[in-house]
Formats: structure tokens, C-alpha cells, sequence
């Protein structure tokens, strides 16, 4: 919210205090005309160095959203890796037992014709099919009377679940260092991403700092002046006025309306694993994301009288299929949206504008959040998306 004189007779600390019940002398008016002059003169040139730290800022802003997504592509890198090794070990233990029955019987199958009398020719036909490729298998013992269906299969079965089992076997292992990799990574970038925020946080305190102080020098003055109907007056007001701006934000993260952390599958999460966003009617997010959209739109309403304006939340994946018959290709394939995780939003109200004052806010403040804008919806991404932003978690 744009910065407020105090109103007249408000107490308040500063160079020059007056009843603001007395009658200001000319002399009087031109000494404090002059006094928020050179205030003025003083807070632009401390504005310069502003100037130079907001650049910062907005740089340091910039790599804390890249580590986000960075941070939120690796965690779902380890999730889908986890998972697939998880998969290929669950499988490895099926076609285990199915490798084992087939052996058995191909074993007592080489015992009997070895053991029982069988013939030379017999030996070899058998011998041929196990060296055989796998599609001729069951040429050289079509012509072995003795030998069963359920033989010629266990052969046939022995080699393919064999050789899936060293697919298996590989992909598993390629799966398991996947994860590994990014588990790493993730811890990695959490550590680079907590230094980075933190070094934004102190860099906005001493913004917030220095600007206090503008505002306790100059605040006085102007409070005389906004009552005095004359055109020096009125310019010297308008200059402090402008040159003070706006508040900068405070960053921090509210409680959660619930503790639930279970996870379910895209698009199919229940009402009591969400929670609501702060005047954004019927709109949803995971209780961390929508913890971390209210500080931050309450922290946007601060500054601009107004919270930050929502259109689209948490989708259930009926909706996704919806989204996707209207969109087509601008939309994500049903059950692969950040929507249905319940960990992005759409914005409206200037943020879906690129290069707004409230898109700018967002790049500057959503990181300190947890909030990042995808690289595909920026200004040169596949899909530009203003008004797309996701939670990192």
C-alpha cells in the first residue's frame, strides 16, 4: 500500500513539530517547504543506492526461481525413478517364481532323457533347442514324440523370462541411480536455494530499514503540507509523496488450516486434503501451497489495497479433461498437470500481463514464497503463460 501521511495531530517523531491548530507565518511555510526539500534532495540520492539494491534483488530473485523449478523437477525425477525401481522389483520377484517352475521342469525333462534311456538322437534334438534362437524353439523338437506341450513351452519360457529378467535387473539398477542423483541434487539445491533466500531476506530488511527511516524524516513535514491550499505547498508534498513510494514486503509463511500430507494420485484429491486460499471464493491448494499463497497475497494486499487475484486452482481430473477438450494443446495431457497435484495457480489482475507492475512483483517476491514461474510459460518459453505459477514445496 502507497505510503500515508499521518494524519494532523498525530503524533509522530521528526525535525520540525508544530500545533496544527496554529496558523503557519509565511515564514513559518517557506522554512518547512525548505526543510522537505532538502529531505527530498536526500531521499533521491539514498534512492540511487535503492535503485542498485532492487536491481539485486530482482537478479537474486531471478536464480532463487530457477533453483525452484530445478528443485521441483528433481524431486519429481527421484519420485518417478523410486517408483520405477519399485515396479522392476516388484516384477523381478513374479517372473522369479514363473523362472523358477520353468526350470524345474526342464531339469527333470534332461534328467529322464538321460537317466531313463534315452536315445542319442533324442539328447541331441533336446540339446538343440536350448542352444536354438527363441522363435525357432520348436522346430528341432517337433519331431520328438515323448515330448509334451508343457515341455516345449518351459524351454521356450526359461529363455524369454531369463533374458527379461536382466532387462529388469538393468533397469532397475539405472532407476535406483537415478533417484540417487537427484536426491543428491535436491539437497544440493535446497541448500543453495535457503542461502539465497535468506540473503534476499536481509537485503529487503535493510531496504525496509532505510526506508523507515525516509519515511520517519519526511513523514511530519508532510503531514502539514497536504492541508496547505497553496501551489508551493502542494509541489512539495507531491514530491515527497512520489519519492517515498510504496512498502516494501515482509516475507513469512502462515500456518496451514491442516496437517494432512498424503499423497494421491493427479486430479483426485479429496476436499479435506486441501485447503482454502485466502480471498480467492472456492479456490483450493496442498496445505503448504495454499499456506504460502496467503502470506504472500496478504503481503501483495499490503502494498496494493487488494490480494491477489485468482482464476484457476486445484482442477479434479474431470475438470483436466474439460480444460483439455477446450484448450487442446495448450493444455496438459489429464492426470500430468501441477493443477491436480494441488500445487498451481493461474493469476489474473495484472499478473497475466508480462512486464505489469504486478507480474514484476510476483518475480520479485513469489520466490521467497516457494512460488516460481516455469520456464515454459516465460515471455520465450513453449507455452508464454503469465499468469502460470507453481509451488515447489
Amino acid at each position: 500500500m502507497p505510503w500515508q501521511p499521518p494524519a494532523p495531530g498525530q503524533s509522530d517523531d521528526g525535525p520540525t513539530s508544530f500545533d496544527p491548530g496554529e496558523t503557519l507565518t509565511t515564514t513559518d511555510l517557506a522554512q518547512q517547504i525548505d526543510a522537505a526539500d532538502q529531505i527530498w534532495a536526500q531521499i533521491t540520492a539514498s534512492n540511487t543506492g535503492l535503485a542498485v539494491a532492487l536491481k539485486e534483488l530482482q537478479g537474486l530473485s531471478t536464480q532463487s526461481n530457477a533453483l525452484l523449478e530445478s528443485l521441483t523437477e528433481a524431486r519429481s525425477a527421484e519420485a518417478a525413478a523410486t517408483a520405477s525401481a519399485a515396479q522392476a522389483n516388484v516384477e523381478l520377484g513374479v517372473l522369479q517364481g514363473r523362472l523358477d517352475r520353468a526350470r524345474t521342469i526342464v531339469r527333470e525333462w534332461a534328467f529322464q532323457a538321460y537317466a531313463e534311456g534315452g536315445t542319442g538322437a533324442e539328447m541331441l534334438s533336446m540339446l538343440d533347442a536350448m542352444g536354438a534362437e527363441e522363435a525357432e524353439v520348436g522346430d528341432p523338437l517337433g519331431d520328438l514324440s515323448y515330448l509334451t506341450e508343457q515341455r516345449v513351452r518351459a524351454v521356450d519360457e526359461v529363455r524369454t523370462l531369463t533374458a527379461r529378467q536382466r532387462e529388469l535387473t538393468t533397469s532397475r539398477a539405472a532407476a535406483q541411480k537415478v533417484a540417487a542423483e537427484a536426491a543428491a541434487k535436491i539437497v544440493r539445491e535446497k541448500a543453495a536455494l535457503d542461502a539465497l533466500v535468506k540473503t534476499q531476506k536481509e537485503k529487503l530488511a535493510m531496504l525496509q530499514k532505510s526506508q523507515a527511516a525516509d519515511i520517519a524524516k519526511a513523514g511530519p513535514i508532510a503531514a502539514y503540507l497536504v492541508g496547505i491550499q497553496t501551489p508551493e505547498a502542494t509541489v512539495a508534498y507531491a514530491k515527497l509523496a512520489k519519492v517515498l513510494g510504496p512498502a516494501l514486503v515482509t516475507a513469512g509463511v502462515g500456518k496451514a488450516c491442516s496437517t494432512a500430507s498424503t499423497s494421491y494420485p493427479n486430479g483426485m484429491f479429496p476436499t479435506s486434503a486441501l485447503c482454502p486460499l485466502w480471498q480467492a471464493n472456492g479456490d483450493m491448494l496442498t496445505p503448504r501451497a495454499a499456506a504460502a499463497f496467503n502470506a504472500m497475497s496478504q503481503a501483495y494486499a499490503k502494498q496494493t489495497g487488494s490480494p491477489i487475484c485468482v482464476t484457476d486452482s486445484y482442477r479434479s481430473l474431470p475438470e483436466q479433461y474439460a480444460i483439455k477438450a477446450s484448450h487442446g494443446r495448450f493444455a496438459a495431457q489429464p492426470g500430468t498437470s501441477r493443477h491436480g497435484l494441488g500445487m498451481a495457480l493461474d493469476l489474473c489482475g495484472g499478473i497475466n500481463n508480462f512486464g505489469s507492475p504486478a507480474h514484476m512483483w510476483m518475480k520479485q517476491n513469489a520466490p521467497l514464497y516457494g512460488w516460481f514461474h516455469p520456464s515454459w510459460a516465460s515471455p520465450s518459453g513453449a507455452t508464454p503463460e503469465p499468469w502460470h505459477w507453481e509451488y515447489a514445496g
